[in-house]
């Protein structure tokens, strides 16, 4: 530095300098040396002043004169150096190259590279606000501009570094503005292209966009210059190097929101030219040249320039999309209408268009969306918005979901901004219908096999936009919201639209027209390709949400938004009626509270979807069923509001007459009885009254008090929904009501919804409109101060509520009266009876109303023995329902019968199966060997070795000389053996990880391979059908392709395929992320974990929540089903659930019992005859070593219980064969012995086994004889 300042002679003080300027490269030690570096840039500054008169030739009186004149006087060319100049001339390359190249000699020290090493130490420096000061006094701008003259400056790179130090002082708004002023932006256009100073030019206008002052300064320059600097940006997008690409395409994204700069780039073709160099980067364009190898660094830069063009696609779309709305606004108000306000958008719509032509636009993001909301809603469907479609017709949709789909495998820091840029560029070109359309088709993907698991070579647009609101490619809140605005757009739009509706082009034909096709067939589309792509289950994850907590409450609104509008399917509407989000409520525990307080607004937001969720769903207004209700307690809440209550009305009387008698009003009570009629009553009996034991009078009353004090959500006036109402609390007594009851006005309905309550509908019924009900405005409690009343605009839901209590709120003189307060008494007395009806008998004031269940004449008694008697009247089973409570009783009882485990320790049992005349019992293990077993001698038959690795499966044929294994990773996965004489192999199928028989026939062999299932020919092993659609699979985990029970369907991951035609019938909807599904034995229901589907209609019948993630094996009849969670290598969920199993009724699927065998289930099945049932079980965990764990197979015999003289036989058997069982294990065996000798409780237990049904206990009474029940049963 010493050197450098006191500028030693040549070239020391010069290479000093170009030393010094490498050091100011790095910050710190820029800012370490501020002070040093304020004295020395004033020096530089003059020896760049002296050094450029020296090589420039100019006089010192030309270089020093007004420094605010308007332009250089610049000596006239000669015709030589014009044609140098110019870009497109045919001069040979030695003339050209030192305009587009230059040269760089360091040895020996020219004026030139002195200078350009004083720039190279200032262009650093230059950034510093402290030194501005020095700039401009020494007329920097002035010697700067002159560099850049290259008919003056004959060496094209110490123009490139004299731009470079302009870039760096263009960050100051003074020196922008001057710059502008003396005419720099016009010198920059004269700069030579293509050259290397034409890449300093690209910096340069980089750093001028960034001043909103100066540019607005810019577009007041004339339309000329304009259009040379909108076309020389335009020339370094298309041709310049790959740095000055992107500075360019920066440039663009600042300039977007002044509309000269907009129109002139629309005028030039600029959004082809700017997707052009997206679509031309190394990440998106695969060399098949081995030889060309790229770079670490050369894959960076083309992903950061991804970025910053869809930075810059972002802006640009935002610009039109204020343009645009401001446009039809203008358009629909020129008609007389007023233009609907947005339900949660930013009232200030005229932020949202530039105001002045040269003055930037602003918008904020709530105006944004305003925007969108405004063009989805009245942009006629037939109107053209130029920007989307040419963004179709170029192919940037498929290129922006290129790009989504691609930054799975990115990991440098900007993927999130890239991801949600080009997602926020889709959620604006949405509102039209052919980018919607588009969004639906498929997009080509060169993805290496890590990346989007499940994506191949393909793969639909909505999958990708799913993909991205459900965290898989970036785990970011900001890109979620993105992508789900996305879908809301698609699935929410108008059902119709102004203007007619959407012509759409038919594929085989350019100039004929498909059939018009409406808005409704459009959304219909958009909500097939949302279903299609499991868009229900991922709505549903993140409606439950709850981190990252600071963004959990708004993405829960978006997921409940798009649902409200993907609601309106009727399909839709079915299933998720049918899904615990409604049956069980759990949507109205998800409405109690926010994730997190702070964030009380969205959760508010939330709040209104979800009530306008469950009114679309429902079918029915909110004001009549009270909003913290389940689907069922709607369903009763209608049957009790369409009920006409009567009542006895000498029974009120009566009733007074003794209340008056009480307070010691006999004479009135006197002149009751005589004029009623009424009958005398006894002092004792009125005490016996007085004292709380009649049901009018609020006191408890055996055996329903308890059932009378549950909380109606329909009719409670509490607001806690989580406290239970007693009956003082929560219906008007009789006392209160003679005194004189006043309705209670509530808060107006402007005040904004509690986030801290679930709100209940009160109802009155007046004394002249007793059969129809009067709604009651709700009680809100109010958020607190920081929410504010103007979170949000009523919606529709909320207005009609409003309008309801503004009618309520002012009551008649006489709008309360006895007979009014006493039918509502009764009302929900009828509301607690577990089946109402509409049509009753009078109601009794002295006797608890309950609604009589159903019962018929035919019904089969719930005693087994009593069942069994009646059989003989009634055969098969006693009477209706008697099969059921037949196998309810078998299939709850579990008797341990006899324990299978290696005789020589060396293995542990990983599956098993039955032969098919249940005569031996085939394992398989961990090391890949079959053992076969005598089921009734327990004696080992015979070992085979099958596999090189652990076998996960393996089924004999139905006449038993067939068998079918599988593995775990070793080739070949499957094979075919023959059981006979001789066990030897017949076919293998080396990539088929599952096989399985027909269920009919033994002729075809169903594998699966991950998503693709083959069908095989048993007697030949050639691949008949090969089953797979990528655009249709549901990617399942653990997928096991199956035939139904006639062998003409297979249900292969969630599609639903014809064998005869090899074609696909149905996809079913996805709500988990392993399991596939089997079929029902009847042949019309498909069990996919949870879901049972309709295979007729493909409607969701029920929803099993107990089955979730369990494996489904049907009992030999069909009629009973097991579902156990096996233990997977890889299942965390296991670890809870892996220890027991479930027995369910096939016809209704109600829950038998529930097994816990205190061990982890490696595999269960079940034998042809239902005698028996094998499970293979472990203490550990599953894993390739099992070192410290052995797994063993245990037989249960199914119907029988356990005695206790089983349990000191089990135990001498285990003593014998050198197994000491700790005394967890003896409390094992206890366990599951345990049952009620006495006959009064249920004892349809063992094994630790629990009946899920409370109202069968009474079949149990008789359980000694259990062992001569089963044989009369059988």
């Amino acid at each position: 530095m010493g050197w450098a300042e006191a500028y030693s002679p040549l070239p020391l003080g010069a290479y000093a300098t170009g030393l010094l300027a490498a050091a100011m490269e790095v910050q710190d030690v820029a800012a370490n040396f501020r002070e040093t570096n304020a004295r020395l840039v004033p020096i530089m500054l003059q020896r760049l002043w002296k050094l450029s008169e020296e090589s420039l030739g100019t006089s010192v009186s030309e270089s020093h004169g007004d420094h605010h004149g308007t332009a250089d006087r610049v000596t006239h060319c000669s015709t030589s150096n014009v044609a140098l100049i110019n870009e497109g001339s045919n001069s040979s390359w030695a003339e050209l190259e030192p305009l587009m190249i230059g040269s760089h000699q360091v040895h020996p020290l020219t004026g030139e590279m002195q200078q350009r090493l004083i720039l190279q130490y200032l262009t650093p420096l230059g950034e510093y606000q402290e030194l501005l000061g020095a700039v401009l006094e020494a007329r920097t701008l002035r010697l700067l501009l002159r560099y850049v003259d290259l008919r003056l400056n004959r060496d094209v790179r110490l123009a490139f570094e004299a731009l470079k130090y302009l870039a760096s002082l263009l960050c100051h708004k003074k020196f922008a503005l001057e710059f502008i002023a003396v005419g720099g932006l016009q010198k920059l256009l004269e700069v030579h292209r293509p050259s290397v100073a034409s890449t300093g030019v690209s910096v340069c206008l980089y750093y001028l966009a960034y001043s909103e002052d100066a540019m607005e300064r810019v577009c007041l320059l004339p339309p000329n210059v304009l259009a040379n600097l909108v076309s020389y940006a335009m020339w370094l997008l298309e041709r310049s190097h790959e740095s000055s690409r992107c500075n360019a395409t920066m440039f663009f994204g600042l300039a977007f929101p002044f509309r000269p700069l907009l129109e002139l780039f629309d005028a030039q073709d600029g959004l082809r030219k700017l997707l052009n160099v997206m679509s031309t980067l190394d990440v998106f364009v695969r060399d098949t040249d081995s030889n060309n190898v790229t770079t670490d660094e050369q894959v960076f830069a083309s992903r950061q320039t991804a970025r910053h063009v869809c930075v810059s696609l972002k802006r640009y779309f935002e610009a039109q999309l204020a343009l645009k709305a401001e446009q039809v606004r203008r358009a629909h108000a020129r008609n007389g209408s007023p233009v609907p306000s947005v339900s949660f958008g930013n009232s200030s719509g005229a932020t949202a268009c530039p105001r002045l032509s040269t003055k930037a636009a602003r918008w904020t993001a709530e105006a944004l969306w305003e925007n969108i909301e405004i063009l989805l809603e009245l942009l006629p469907a037939r109107a053209r918005w130029h920007p989307a479609e040419e963004l179709v017709r170029l192919g940037g949709v498929n290129l922006l979901l290129q790009t989504v789909a691609m930054a799975y495998d990115w990991n440098h820091s900007s993927k999130a901004d890239t991801v949600r840029a080009a997602l926020d560029v889709l959620a604006v070109c949405s509102v039209v219908p052919k980018v919607q359309l588009a969004l639906c088709n498929s997009i080509s993907l060169d993805l290496p096999s890590s990346a989007l698991q499940g994506y191949h070579r393909s793969a639909a647009g909505m999958s990708v936009i799913l993909a991205s609101a459900e965290g898989e490619i970036v785990a970011d809140p900001d890109v979620q919201r993105s992508a789900l605005n996305v879908v809301i757009n698609c699935v929410c739009g108008p059902t119709s639209r102004l203007g007619g509706s959407v012509g759409r082009m038919l594929s085989g034909s350019v100039k004929k027209k498909a059939s018009v096709r409406s808005s409704e067939d459009l959304l219909s589309k958009m909500w097939h390709a949302v279903r299609a792509n499991n868009g229900i289950m991922v709505l549903l994850n993140l409606l439950t949400v709850k981190s990252p907590i600071t963004d959990a409450d708004s993405l829960r609104a978006l997921a409940c938004k798009a649902l409200c509008g993907l609601a309106r399917c009727h399909t839709v509407r079915q299933i998720i009626s049918k899904l615990p989000l409604f049956a069980s409520g759990q949507l109205q525990v998800l409405m109690r509270e926010p994730v997190l307080q702070d964030k009380r607004g969205e959760h508010v937001k939330f709040c209104r979807y979800c009530m306008q969720l469950v009114e679309r769903v429902t079918g029915a207004p909110l004001v009549a069923v009270g909003i913290d209700t389940s689907l069922e307690r709607i369903q009763k809440s209608e049957v009790v509001a369409q009920t006409n209550i009567r009542y006895r009305e000498k029974d009120l009387l009566q009733l007074i007459y003794q209340h008056l008698l009480s307070k010691g009003l006999g004479e009135a009570a006197a002149t009751l009885q005589r004029e009623a009629s009424l009958p005398t009553v006894r002092q004792s009996s009125l005490q016996s009254c007085c004292s709380g034991q009649l049901p009018l009078g609020g006191s408890p009353w055996s055996p329903s008090a308890n059932r009378i004090g549950r909380p109606i959500a329909s009719r409670c006036t509490s607001t806690v929904p989580s406290s239970p109402v007693t009956n003082t609390s929560s219906c008007t007594s009789i006392a209160s009501s003679a005194s004189g009851l006043t309705p209670t006005i509530h808060a107006p309905p402007t005040t904004p919804v509690s986030s801290h309550s679930v709100h209940r509908i009160v109802q009155l019924r007046s004394s002249s409109e007793s059969s129809q009900p009067a709604p009651m405005m709700q009680k809100r409690n109010s958020v607190s101060s920081a929410t504010g009343s103007s979170l949000f605009q009523p919606s529709p839901v909320l207005k009609r509520l409003g309008a309801g209590a503004s009618l309520a709120a002012v009551p008649g003189p006489h709008a309360a009266s006895l007979d009014a307060i006493v039918k509502e008494y009764l009302r929900q007395q009828h509301a607690l009876c577990k089946n109402p009806v509409v049509t009753c008998p009078p109601f009794e004031l002295f006797v608890p109303h309950r609604c009589p269940e159903p019962q018929y004449r035919t019904t089969a008694p719930l005693n087994i023995s009593s069942r069994l008697q009646r059989s003989q009247v009634f055969p098969p089973s006693g009477g209706c329902d008697g099969a059921k409570l037949h196998r309810k009783f078998i299939y709850s009882r579990f008797r341990p019968m006899r324990t299978f485990r290696d005789p020589e320790g060396s293995s542990s049992y990983s599956c098993c199966a039955f032969s098919t005349t249940s005569q031996f019992l085939f394992l398989g293990t961990l090391v890949g060997e079959l053992h076969v077993y005598n089921l009734y001698t327990g004696l080992e038959e015979a070992t085979y070795s099958c596999h090189e690795s652990e076998l996960t499966n393996c089924q004999p044929s139905k006449d038993g000389k067939l068998l079918l294994t599988s593995s775990a990773w070793r080739r070949p996965l499957s094979a075919l053996w023959t059981f006979t004489d001789v066990f030897e192999a017949k076919l293998s199928f080396d990539e088929d990880q599952y096989v399985e028989f027909g269920k009919q026939n033994m002729d075809r062999i169903l594998g699966t391979k991950f998503e693709t299932a083959h069908i095989y020919d048993t007697a030949t092993g050639s691949l008949l059908l090969k089953l797979k659609d990528p655009d249709l699979s549901n990617h399942y985990t653990r997928n096991r392709a199956t035939f139904s029970p006639s062998d003409d369907l297979v249900l292969s991951d969630g599609v639903l395929w014809d064998v005869r035609s090899a074609s696909s019938v149905h996809k079913f909807d996805k709500f988990n992320a392993n399991i596939n599904g089997v079929f029902h034995p009847n042949g019309l229901e498909v069990i996919s974990n949870t879901e049972v589907w309709d295979l007729r209609s493909f409607r969701l019948l029920h929803t099993v929540p107990t089955l979730d993630q369990c494996h489904v094996t049907f009992n030999g009849a069909g009629d009973v089903l097991y579902g156990a969670v096996l233990t997977e290598d890889d299942d965390e969920s296991s670890r809870l659930f892996g220890s027991s199993f479930r027995t369910f009724d096939a016809s209704d699927y109600s829950s038998i019992a529930t097994v816990d065998i205190k061990k982890n289930i490696f595999d269960l099945k079940t034998d042809s005859s239902d005698y028996f049932l094998a499970i293979v079980e472990n203490p550990g965990p599953r894993d390739a070593s099992m070192s410290n764990s052995e797994s063993i197979c245990r037989l249960y015999e199914v119907g029988r219980q356990r005695e206790d003289d089983d349990d000191e036989d089990a135990e001498d058997d285990e003593e014998s064969e050198g197994i000491e069982e700790t005394d967890d294990d003896d409390d094992d065996d206890d366990d599951m012995d345990a049952e009620d000798q006495d006959g009064e409780e249920d004892g349809d237990e063992d094994l630790d086994s629990h009946s899920d049904d409370g109202d069968l206990d009474d079949d149990d009474d008789d359980d000694s004889g259990s062992d001569q029940v089963l044989f009369a049963l059988n």
